[in-house]
Protein backbone atom coordinates (compact mmCIF):
# COMPACT_ATOMS: atom_id res chain seq x y z
CA UNK A 1 0.00 0.00 0.00
CA UNK A 2 2.61 2.30 1.02
CA UNK A 3 4.57 1.51 -2.22
CA UNK A 4 1.59 2.31 -4.28
CA UNK A 5 1.30 5.66 -2.52
CA UNK A 6 4.49 6.07 -2.98
CA UNK A 7 4.66 5.68 -6.91
CA UNK A 8 1.66 7.96 -7.59
CA UNK A 9 3.53 10.22 -5.49
CA UNK A 10 6.77 9.89 -7.34
CA UNK A 11 4.12 10.39 -10.65
CA UNK A 12 2.45 13.05 -9.77
CA UNK A 13 5.81 15.22 -8.71
CA UNK A 14 7.20 13.65 -12.16
CA UNK A 15 3.62 14.80 -13.98
CA UNK A 16 3.83 18.25 -12.31
CA UNK A 17 8.05 19.08 -12.95
CA UNK A 18 7.17 18.05 -16.35
CA UNK A 19 3.71 20.52 -16.51
CA UNK A 20 5.89 23.16 -15.35
CA UNK A 21 8.86 22.74 -17.31
CA UNK A 22 6.90 22.31 -20.27
CA UNK A 23 4.91 25.72 -19.55
CA UNK A 24 8.31 27.12 -19.07
CA UNK A 25 9.16 26.21 -22.46
CA UNK A 26 5.74 27.46 -23.85
CA UNK A 27 6.38 30.65 -22.30
CA UNK A 28 9.74 30.86 -23.90
CA UNK A 29 8.04 29.67 -27.54
CA UNK A 30 5.69 32.46 -27.10
CA UNK A 31 7.51 35.05 -26.56
CA UNK A 32 9.55 34.48 -29.41
CA UNK A 33 7.04 34.00 -31.56
CA UNK A 34 5.71 37.56 -30.69
CA UNK A 35 9.35 38.68 -31.62
CA UNK A 36 9.80 36.63 -34.24
CA UNK A 37 13.05 34.40 -33.47
CA UNK A 38 11.69 31.63 -35.81
CA UNK A 39 14.24 28.77 -34.89
CA UNK A 40 13.99 30.15 -31.16
CA UNK A 41 10.45 29.49 -31.23
CA UNK A 42 10.67 26.00 -33.14
CA UNK A 43 13.15 24.23 -30.77
CA UNK A 44 10.84 25.34 -27.47
CA UNK A 45 7.58 24.26 -29.16
CA UNK A 46 9.28 20.67 -29.71
CA UNK A 47 10.49 20.64 -26.04
CA UNK A 48 7.59 21.45 -24.71
CA UNK A 49 5.66 18.88 -26.94
CA UNK A 50 8.05 16.39 -26.01
CA UNK A 51 7.79 16.97 -22.25
CA UNK A 52 3.50 17.12 -22.29
CA UNK A 53 1.99 16.95 -25.42
CA UNK A 54 -1.57 18.28 -23.95
CA UNK A 55 0.10 21.37 -22.78
CA UNK A 56 1.48 22.01 -26.40
CA UNK A 57 -1.43 21.20 -28.03
CA UNK A 58 -3.53 24.70 -27.89
CA UNK A 59 -0.21 25.95 -29.76
CA UNK A 60 0.15 23.56 -32.21
CA UNK A 61 -1.39 25.61 -35.25
CA UNK A 62 0.72 28.59 -34.36
CA UNK A 63 3.78 26.43 -33.63
CA UNK A 64 3.27 25.28 -37.23
CA UNK A 65 3.01 28.71 -38.88
CA UNK A 66 6.37 29.61 -37.87
CA UNK A 67 6.92 27.41 -41.30
CA UNK A 68 5.21 29.60 -42.89
CA UNK A 69 7.39 32.58 -41.54
CA UNK A 70 10.53 30.87 -43.02
CA UNK A 71 8.70 30.15 -46.36
CA UNK A 72 8.38 26.62 -46.19
CA UNK A 73 4.89 26.48 -47.04
CA UNK A 74 5.34 23.30 -48.34
CA UNK A 75 6.38 21.26 -44.46
CA UNK A 76 3.47 23.31 -42.93
CA UNK A 77 1.04 21.90 -45.37
CA UNK A 78 2.00 18.34 -45.34
CA UNK A 79 1.50 18.37 -41.28
CA UNK A 80 -1.53 20.08 -41.43
CA UNK A 81 -3.08 17.70 -43.53
CA UNK A 82 -3.24 15.03 -41.84
CA UNK A 83 -4.46 16.89 -38.25
CA UNK A 84 -7.59 18.16 -40.88
CA UNK A 85 -8.12 14.68 -42.24
CA UNK A 86 -8.30 12.93 -38.93
CA UNK A 87 -10.11 15.47 -37.16
CA UNK A 88 -7.50 15.49 -35.01
CA UNK A 89 -7.97 19.41 -33.62
CA UNK A 90 -9.86 20.84 -30.76
CA UNK A 91 -12.41 23.04 -32.30
CA UNK A 92 -11.60 25.88 -31.03
CA UNK A 93 -8.58 25.64 -33.20
CA UNK A 94 -10.20 24.56 -36.40
CA UNK A 95 -10.83 27.53 -38.11
CA UNK A 96 -7.40 28.49 -37.55
CA UNK A 97 -6.18 25.41 -39.23
CA UNK A 98 -8.53 25.74 -42.26
CA UNK A 99 -7.31 29.18 -42.57
CA UNK A 100 -2.96 27.89 -42.44
CA UNK A 101 -4.25 25.47 -44.69
CA UNK A 102 -5.87 28.11 -47.35
CA UNK A 103 -2.55 29.92 -47.43
CA UNK A 104 -0.48 27.22 -47.73
CA UNK A 105 -2.21 25.49 -50.71
CA UNK A 106 -1.64 28.57 -52.41
CA UNK A 107 1.47 29.10 -51.73
CA UNK A 108 2.73 26.27 -53.14
CA UNK A 109 1.11 26.13 -56.14
CA UNK A 110 2.21 29.89 -57.14
CA UNK A 111 5.27 30.06 -58.92
CA UNK A 112 8.10 31.97 -57.45
CA UNK A 113 9.30 34.02 -60.17
CA UNK A 114 13.23 33.99 -59.95
CA UNK A 115 14.18 37.54 -61.30
CA UNK A 116 12.87 38.98 -58.02
CA UNK A 117 15.26 40.54 -55.83
CA UNK A 118 14.58 42.60 -52.16
CA UNK A 119 17.61 44.63 -50.95
CA UNK A 120 16.86 46.75 -47.63
CA UNK A 121 17.45 50.25 -48.94
CA UNK A 122 20.21 51.29 -46.47
CA UNK A 123 21.16 53.82 -44.11
CA UNK A 124 20.68 56.88 -45.63
CA UNK A 125 17.02 55.64 -45.39
CA UNK A 126 16.19 53.57 -42.60
CA UNK A 127 16.30 53.80 -38.93
CA UNK A 128 16.11 52.44 -35.90
CA UNK A 129 12.58 53.83 -36.22
CA UNK A 130 10.01 52.64 -38.69
CA UNK A 131 9.80 53.94 -42.27
CA UNK A 132 6.91 53.26 -44.47
CA UNK A 133 4.54 54.55 -46.83
CA UNK A 134 7.63 54.74 -49.72
CA UNK A 135 6.39 57.30 -52.47
CA UNK A 136 8.59 57.53 -55.50
CA UNK A 137 8.24 60.47 -57.71
CA UNK A 138 7.73 60.33 -61.40
CA UNK A 139 11.23 61.24 -62.67
CA UNK A 140 12.64 58.48 -59.88
CA UNK A 141 14.43 61.40 -58.42
CA UNK A 142 12.69 61.92 -55.23
CA UNK A 143 11.65 59.96 -52.95
CA UNK A 144 8.88 60.84 -49.85
CA UNK A 145 8.34 58.25 -47.27
CA UNK A 146 6.79 58.72 -43.63
CA UNK A 147 8.76 58.09 -40.00
CA UNK A 148 6.79 57.34 -36.90
CA UNK A 149 9.34 58.24 -34.20
CA UNK A 150 8.86 55.54 -30.78
CA UNK A 151 5.95 54.46 -32.64
CA UNK A 152 4.26 57.90 -32.08
CA UNK A 153 4.96 61.00 -34.11
CA UNK A 154 4.26 60.27 -38.10
CA UNK A 155 6.98 62.71 -40.16
CA UNK A 156 7.09 62.97 -43.52
CA UNK A 157 10.63 62.68 -45.00
CA UNK A 158 12.51 63.11 -48.13
CA UNK A 159 15.62 61.96 -49.70
CA UNK A 160 17.06 62.74 -53.65
CA UNK A 161 18.91 60.56 -56.01
CA UNK A 162 21.77 60.59 -57.28
CA UNK A 163 24.97 58.49 -58.89
CA UNK A 164 25.60 57.44 -55.37
CA UNK A 165 21.90 56.45 -54.34
CA UNK A 166 19.66 58.07 -52.01
CA UNK A 167 21.23 60.66 -49.70
CA UNK A 168 20.49 61.16 -46.49
CA UNK A 169 16.81 61.60 -45.57
CA UNK A 170 15.70 64.79 -44.52
CA UNK A 171 12.97 65.89 -41.85
CA UNK A 172 10.18 68.02 -44.15
CA UNK A 173 9.96 71.47 -42.55
CA UNK A 174 6.79 72.97 -44.20
CA UNK A 175 3.12 73.14 -42.78
CA UNK A 176 2.33 69.84 -43.93
CA UNK A 177 4.18 68.11 -40.99
CA UNK A 178 2.73 70.51 -38.31
CA UNK A 179 -0.01 67.24 -37.26
CA UNK A 180 1.08 64.32 -35.51
CA UNK A 181 -0.47 61.80 -36.96
CA UNK A 182 -0.50 61.90 -40.96
CA UNK A 183 -0.42 59.40 -43.77
CA UNK A 184 1.37 58.82 -47.03
CA UNK A 185 1.55 61.24 -49.70
CA UNK A 186 2.03 61.89 -53.31
CA UNK A 187 3.10 64.50 -55.73
CA UNK A 188 1.88 65.52 -58.93
CA UNK A 189 4.16 65.21 -62.10
CA UNK A 190 5.14 68.79 -62.08
CA UNK A 191 5.91 68.32 -58.50
CA UNK A 192 3.78 71.75 -57.86
CA UNK A 193 0.75 69.81 -55.80
CA UNK A 194 1.24 67.12 -53.41
CA UNK A 195 -1.73 64.96 -51.73
CA UNK A 196 -1.33 63.61 -48.30
CA UNK A 197 -3.48 62.78 -45.54
CA UNK A 198 -3.52 63.79 -41.91
CA UNK A 199 -5.44 64.56 -38.99
CA UNK A 200 -5.89 67.74 -38.66
CA UNK A 201 -8.14 68.96 -35.59
CA UNK A 202 -10.94 71.08 -36.27
CA UNK A 203 -9.76 70.95 -40.06
CA UNK A 204 -11.43 67.94 -41.48
CA UNK A 205 -14.57 66.12 -41.91
CA UNK A 206 -13.36 62.72 -40.40
CA UNK A 207 -10.90 61.26 -38.33
CA UNK A 208 -8.10 61.14 -41.71
CA UNK A 209 -8.84 63.77 -44.26
CA UNK A 210 -6.80 63.94 -47.68
CA UNK A 211 -5.18 67.59 -48.33
CA UNK A 212 -3.00 68.99 -50.91
CA UNK A 213 -0.52 71.74 -50.66
CA UNK A 214 0.88 73.77 -53.48
CA UNK A 215 5.21 74.58 -54.01
CA UNK A 216 5.72 78.20 -53.59
CA UNK A 217 9.15 80.02 -53.19
CA UNK A 218 8.83 79.86 -49.69
CA UNK A 219 7.81 75.97 -49.32
CA UNK A 220 4.99 74.02 -49.17
CA UNK A 221 1.81 76.03 -48.82
CA UNK A 222 -0.82 75.53 -46.05
CA UNK A 223 -2.77 72.42 -46.21
CA UNK A 224 -6.06 72.79 -48.23
CA UNK A 225 -8.90 69.90 -47.44
CA UNK A 226 -9.91 68.73 -50.76
CA UNK A 227 -13.77 68.74 -49.34
CA UNK A 228 -16.42 66.95 -49.33
CA UNK A 229 -16.84 65.22 -53.09
CA UNK A 230 -13.38 63.06 -51.58
CA UNK A 231 -13.88 63.20 -47.83
CA UNK A 232 -16.46 61.68 -45.62
CA UNK A 233 -17.29 61.84 -41.96
CA UNK A 234 -15.41 58.60 -41.78
CA UNK A 235 -11.50 57.58 -42.39
CA UNK A 236 -10.05 58.35 -45.68
CA UNK A 237 -6.05 58.26 -46.60
CA UNK A 238 -3.65 56.61 -49.08
CA UNK A 239 -4.09 59.35 -52.25
CA UNK A 240 -2.27 58.66 -55.09
CA UNK A 241 -2.07 60.92 -58.22
CA UNK A 242 -1.96 60.01 -62.04
CA UNK A 243 0.75 61.24 -64.08
CA UNK A 244 -1.87 63.34 -66.41
CA UNK A 245 -3.30 65.27 -62.79
CA UNK A 246 -6.65 64.03 -63.44
CA UNK A 247 -7.31 61.04 -61.29
CA UNK A 248 -6.88 60.53 -57.98
CA UNK A 249 -6.94 57.23 -55.75
CA UNK A 250 -7.10 56.72 -52.15
CA UNK A 251 -8.90 54.56 -49.61
CA UNK A 252 -11.66 54.88 -47.29
CA UNK A 253 -13.74 52.79 -44.55
CA UNK A 254 -17.32 54.63 -45.66
CA UNK A 255 -20.03 52.18 -44.94
CA UNK A 256 -20.97 52.35 -48.75
CA UNK A 257 -18.20 49.90 -49.75
CA UNK A 258 -17.37 46.40 -50.28
CA UNK A 259 -16.74 45.92 -46.69
CA UNK A 260 -13.79 47.51 -44.58
CA UNK A 261 -11.56 49.80 -46.28
CA UNK A 262 -12.05 50.04 -49.74
CA UNK A 263 -10.53 51.82 -52.61
CA UNK A 264 -11.90 54.88 -54.74
CA UNK A 265 -10.76 57.28 -57.13
CA UNK A 266 -12.07 61.11 -57.84
CA UNK A 267 -11.97 62.76 -61.26
CA UNK A 268 -11.11 66.17 -61.77
CA UNK A 269 -13.65 67.66 -64.17
CA UNK A 270 -13.03 70.57 -66.70
CA UNK A 271 -13.39 73.21 -64.27
CA UNK A 272 -10.53 71.42 -62.30
CA UNK A 273 -12.88 70.60 -59.68
CA UNK A 274 -12.41 66.92 -58.36
CA UNK A 275 -15.67 65.14 -58.94
CA UNK A 276 -17.61 63.14 -56.74
CA UNK A 277 -15.69 59.64 -55.45
CA UNK A 278 -16.00 56.52 -57.01
CA UNK A 279 -15.57 53.13 -55.66
CA UNK A 280 -13.44 50.93 -57.82
CA UNK A 281 -15.56 47.69 -57.96
CA UNK A 282 -15.74 44.40 -57.24
CA UNK A 283 -12.73 43.58 -59.54
CA UNK A 284 -10.67 45.08 -56.69
CA UNK A 285 -12.52 45.27 -53.70
CA UNK A 286 -13.35 42.64 -51.17
CA UNK A 287 -15.18 42.32 -48.30
CA UNK A 288 -11.75 43.17 -46.53
CA UNK A 289 -9.34 45.28 -46.39
CA UNK A 290 -7.77 46.81 -49.50
CA UNK A 291 -5.37 49.66 -48.94
CA UNK A 292 -2.43 51.62 -50.60
CA UNK A 293 -3.25 51.81 -53.66
CA UNK A 294 -0.92 53.49 -56.19
CA UNK A 295 -1.24 54.21 -59.87
CA UNK A 296 2.13 53.73 -62.01
CA UNK A 297 2.86 56.29 -64.42
CA UNK A 298 2.00 54.41 -67.57
CA UNK A 299 -1.53 55.72 -65.89
CA UNK A 300 -2.93 51.69 -66.64
CA UNK A 301 -1.21 50.09 -63.58
CA UNK A 302 -2.70 49.86 -59.88
CA UNK A 303 -0.91 48.60 -57.47
CA UNK A 304 -2.39 48.19 -54.03
CA UNK A 305 -2.47 45.86 -50.86
CA UNK A 306 -4.92 43.20 -49.22
CA UNK A 307 -5.76 41.12 -46.96
CA UNK A 308 -9.19 40.09 -49.19
CA UNK A 309 -7.37 38.32 -51.77
CA UNK A 310 -5.81 34.79 -51.80
CA UNK A 311 -1.94 35.35 -50.66
CA UNK A 312 0.43 34.02 -48.73
CA UNK A 313 -0.85 35.50 -44.81
CA UNK A 314 -1.49 38.58 -43.65
CA UNK A 315 -1.84 41.29 -46.35
CA UNK A 316 -0.43 41.04 -49.59
CA UNK A 317 0.27 43.48 -52.21
CA UNK A 318 -1.30 42.85 -56.25
CA UNK A 319 -1.46 44.86 -59.66
CA UNK A 320 -4.12 44.96 -61.51
CA UNK A 321 -4.37 46.58 -65.06
CA UNK A 322 -6.78 49.03 -66.69
CA UNK A 323 -8.36 48.02 -70.14
CA UNK A 324 -9.41 50.42 -72.66
CA UNK A 325 -13.12 50.15 -71.50
CA UNK A 326 -11.53 51.19 -68.12
CA UNK A 327 -12.40 48.03 -66.54
CA UNK A 328 -9.63 46.64 -63.94
CA UNK A 329 -8.61 43.28 -64.28
CA UNK A 330 -8.49 40.41 -61.53
CA UNK A 331 -5.57 41.30 -59.23
CA UNK A 332 -2.34 39.28 -59.85
CA UNK A 333 -0.28 38.58 -56.33
CA UNK A 334 3.23 39.89 -56.74
CA UNK A 335 4.75 36.87 -55.57
CA UNK A 336 6.78 35.35 -52.99
CA UNK A 337 9.54 36.80 -51.59
CA UNK A 338 7.54 40.29 -51.91
CA UNK A 339 4.70 38.90 -50.65
CA UNK A 340 5.18 36.65 -47.35
CA UNK A 341 3.39 35.05 -44.26
CA UNK A 342 3.32 38.53 -42.47
CA UNK A 343 1.53 41.69 -43.60
CA UNK A 344 3.03 43.60 -46.84
CA UNK A 345 1.76 47.01 -47.04
CA UNK A 346 2.40 50.22 -49.39
CA UNK A 347 4.48 50.17 -52.19
CA UNK A 348 5.73 52.18 -55.31
CA UNK A 349 7.24 51.33 -58.58
CA UNK A 350 9.56 53.48 -60.63
CA UNK A 351 8.53 54.95 -64.11
CA UNK A 352 10.80 51.82 -65.77
CA UNK A 353 7.95 49.21 -64.37
CA UNK A 354 10.36 47.17 -62.95
CA UNK A 355 12.30 48.50 -59.73
CA UNK A 356 10.22 49.46 -56.57
CA UNK A 357 10.45 50.35 -53.12
CA UNK A 358 8.45 48.82 -50.67
CA UNK A 359 7.93 48.53 -46.43
CA UNK A 360 8.74 45.75 -44.58
CA UNK A 361 9.62 43.81 -41.31
CA UNK A 362 12.54 41.54 -42.19
CA UNK A 363 15.48 39.96 -40.84
CA UNK A 364 17.69 42.79 -41.97
CA UNK A 365 15.83 45.78 -40.88
CA UNK A 366 17.33 48.44 -38.40
CA UNK A 367 14.13 48.80 -36.46
CA UNK A 368 9.96 47.80 -37.22
CA UNK A 369 9.91 48.50 -40.33
CA UNK A 370 12.28 49.79 -43.11
CA UNK A 371 12.05 50.87 -46.89
CA UNK A 372 13.69 48.56 -49.58
CA UNK A 373 13.83 48.13 -53.24
CA UNK A 374 12.25 45.69 -55.05
CA UNK A 375 13.07 44.01 -58.49
CA UNK A 376 9.38 43.05 -59.47
CA UNK A 377 9.08 39.49 -61.67
CA UNK A 378 7.72 40.94 -65.32
CA UNK A 379 3.99 39.44 -65.20
CA UNK A 380 3.78 42.26 -62.46
CA UNK A 381 5.49 45.35 -63.71
CA UNK A 382 4.21 48.65 -64.96
CA UNK A 383 4.75 49.50 -68.80
CA UNK A 384 7.60 51.37 -68.99
CA UNK A 385 7.60 55.17 -70.13
CA UNK A 386 11.03 55.38 -72.23
CA UNK A 387 10.23 59.37 -71.63
CA UNK A 388 8.19 60.72 -68.62
CA UNK A 389 9.07 64.10 -68.97
CA UNK A 390 7.38 66.67 -71.01
CA UNK A 391 9.67 69.24 -71.45
CA UNK A 392 11.45 70.27 -74.52
CA UNK A 393 15.45 71.24 -74.80
CA UNK A 394 15.90 74.20 -77.31
CA UNK A 395 18.96 75.10 -78.57
CA UNK A 396 20.98 78.84 -78.05
CA UNK A 397 17.66 80.09 -76.16
CA UNK A 398 17.32 81.16 -72.58
CA UNK A 399 14.76 78.54 -70.74
CA UNK A 400 13.58 78.66 -67.32
CA UNK A 401 14.20 75.44 -65.00
CA UNK A 402 9.99 76.15 -63.73
CA UNK A 403 10.32 72.96 -61.87
CA UNK A 404 13.61 73.29 -59.71
CA UNK A 405 12.68 74.55 -56.24
CA UNK A 406 15.63 75.79 -53.93
CA UNK A 407 15.08 75.65 -49.95
CA UNK A 408 14.52 79.70 -49.10
CA UNK A 409 17.57 82.00 -49.36
CA UNK A 410 19.67 78.51 -49.62
CA UNK A 411 20.80 76.93 -52.27
CA UNK A 412 19.75 73.73 -51.24
CA UNK A 413 17.74 72.14 -54.14
CA UNK A 414 14.52 70.79 -52.23
CA UNK A 415 12.95 69.25 -55.65
CA UNK A 416 14.15 68.79 -59.10
CA UNK A 417 11.53 68.77 -61.86
CA UNK A 418 11.48 66.82 -64.82
CA UNK A 419 13.37 69.48 -66.66
CA UNK A 420 17.02 68.49 -65.46
CA UNK A 421 15.80 65.23 -66.32
CA UNK A 422 15.24 66.49 -69.75
CA UNK A 423 18.49 68.42 -69.63
CA UNK A 424 20.83 65.55 -68.38
CA UNK A 425 19.67 62.83 -71.18
CA UNK A 426 20.26 65.60 -73.86
CA UNK A 427 23.94 66.58 -72.53
CA UNK A 428 24.51 62.37 -72.48
CA UNK A 429 22.96 61.77 -76.23
CA UNK A 430 25.26 65.37 -77.37
CA UNK A 431 28.46 65.37 -76.62
CA UNK A 432 29.43 68.47 -78.41
CA UNK A 433 26.59 70.54 -76.75
CA UNK A 434 27.31 72.41 -73.81
CA UNK A 435 25.40 74.13 -71.10
CA UNK A 436 25.29 77.36 -69.26
CA UNK A 437 23.37 77.52 -66.17
CA UNK A 438 22.38 81.35 -64.71
CA UNK A 439 20.77 82.16 -61.34
CA UNK A 440 18.43 85.27 -60.72
CA UNK A 441 17.25 86.84 -57.81
CA UNK A 442 14.79 89.59 -57.34
CA UNK A 443 15.84 93.12 -56.13
CA UNK A 444 14.92 92.63 -51.83
CA UNK A 445 17.65 92.24 -49.71
CA UNK A 446 21.55 92.81 -49.96
CA UNK A 447 23.04 93.10 -53.66
CA UNK A 448 25.79 91.16 -52.71
CA UNK A 449 23.81 88.37 -50.93
CA UNK A 450 21.82 88.53 -53.96
CA UNK A 451 24.66 87.83 -56.06
CA UNK A 452 26.15 85.54 -54.01
CA UNK A 453 23.01 83.15 -53.80
CA UNK A 454 22.10 83.50 -57.79
CA UNK A 455 25.93 81.99 -58.26
CA UNK A 456 25.29 78.93 -55.68
CA UNK A 457 22.23 78.13 -56.92
CA UNK A 458 23.32 78.00 -60.56
CA UNK A 459 26.47 75.93 -58.71
CA UNK A 460 23.77 73.23 -56.86
CA UNK A 461 22.36 72.28 -60.38
CA UNK A 462 25.44 72.31 -61.92
CA UNK A 463 26.65 68.98 -59.40
CA UNK A 464 23.24 68.08 -59.93
CA UNK A 465 24.30 67.66 -63.77
CA UNK A 466 27.38 66.26 -62.64
CA UNK A 467 25.97 63.67 -60.37
CA UNK A 468 23.70 62.06 -63.46
CA UNK A 469 26.77 61.33 -65.69
CA UNK A 470 27.09 64.95 -67.61
CA UNK A 471 30.80 65.82 -67.12
CA UNK A 472 31.98 69.16 -65.80
CA UNK A 473 33.55 71.06 -67.96
CA UNK A 474 30.63 71.34 -70.77
CA UNK A 475 28.29 72.89 -67.51
CA UNK A 476 29.58 76.68 -67.10
CA UNK A 477 27.17 78.93 -64.25
CA UNK A 478 26.99 82.37 -63.23
CA UNK A 479 25.17 84.26 -61.25
CA UNK A 480 22.97 87.66 -61.64
CA UNK A 481 21.67 88.45 -58.37
CA UNK A 482 18.69 91.14 -59.73
CA UNK A 483 20.69 92.52 -62.82
CA UNK A 484 18.69 90.97 -65.38
CA UNK A 485 14.79 90.53 -64.56
CA UNK A 486 11.91 89.89 -66.45
CA UNK A 487 9.13 91.15 -64.69
CA UNK A 488 8.72 94.35 -62.50
CA UNK A 489 10.17 94.09 -58.79
CA UNK A 490 7.38 96.09 -57.75
CA UNK A 491 4.92 93.28 -57.07
CA UNK A 492 5.32 90.11 -55.48
CA UNK A 493 4.01 87.90 -58.62
CA UNK A 494 6.53 89.92 -60.46
CA UNK A 495 9.74 89.19 -57.64
CA UNK A 496 8.11 85.50 -58.16
CA UNK A 497 9.03 85.73 -61.63
CA UNK A 498 12.27 86.99 -61.23
CA UNK A 499 13.51 84.18 -58.96
CA UNK A 500 14.51 81.54 -61.50
CA UNK A 501 17.21 79.34 -62.56
CA UNK A 502 17.64 79.20 -66.88
CA UNK A 503 19.56 77.41 -69.26
CA UNK A 504 21.35 77.98 -72.64
CA UNK A 505 22.38 74.62 -74.76
CA UNK A 506 24.85 75.50 -77.49
CA UNK A 507 27.37 73.33 -79.44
Amino acid sequence: MRSSKLHIALFSLLFLSNHQTAFSQLNIFQEAFEQKKVDEAMQAFDKAWSMDSNEAKPFIIKYLSLYAMKGDYTTAYNRLQPLIANNALPTYLKDKAESLYKTCSFAIRYPIAKEITIQNIGDSINSKDAEYFPSINFQDSILLFMRRANWQREDFYVSYLNKDGFTKAQLMKDALNSSAKKGSASVSKDQQTLYFAADFPGMGYGRYDIYKVVATDSGWSSPKNLGRNINTDFWESAPSISPDGNALYFCSNSPDGYGGIDIYVSYKNEKGYWEEAENLGPNINTAADEQAPFIHADNQTLYFASSGWPGFGGSDVFVSRKNKNGEWSKPINLGYPINTFDNEGSISVTSNGQDAFMASDRADTRGGLDIYKVVLAESTRGFMKEDTTDFAVVVNQTKNFNAVLFEVNSDQIKFVGNELDSVAKFLILNKKATIIIEGHTDNTGNVTQNLLLSSKRAEAIKQWLINHQVEANRISTIGFGDKVPIASNNTEAGRALNRRTSFRIIF
